[in-house]
């Protein structure tokens, strides 16, 4: 099962959404976001281990 991070989504205040393709850029910024990570993942296991959350709240 796949875990899906949401917790700064409830922070969006509606208000402030200025594009009718949110979705759509919140997944390509959350594509690059992952590509940066490629980079700094080994750094990341050997602190946290192999728990979701730290690499979640990084994303």
């Amino acid at each position: 099962r796949l875990h899906l991070c949401d917790q700064h989504l409830e922070h969006i205040k509606h208000d402030k959404i200025t594009t009718h393709n949110l979705l759509a850029d919140v997944c390509q910024a959350a594509k690059f976001e992952a590509e940066s990570l490629k980079t700094y993942r080994a750094q990341y296991q050997d602190k946290y281990g192999d728990t979701v959350s730290p690499i979640c709240t990084v994303l």
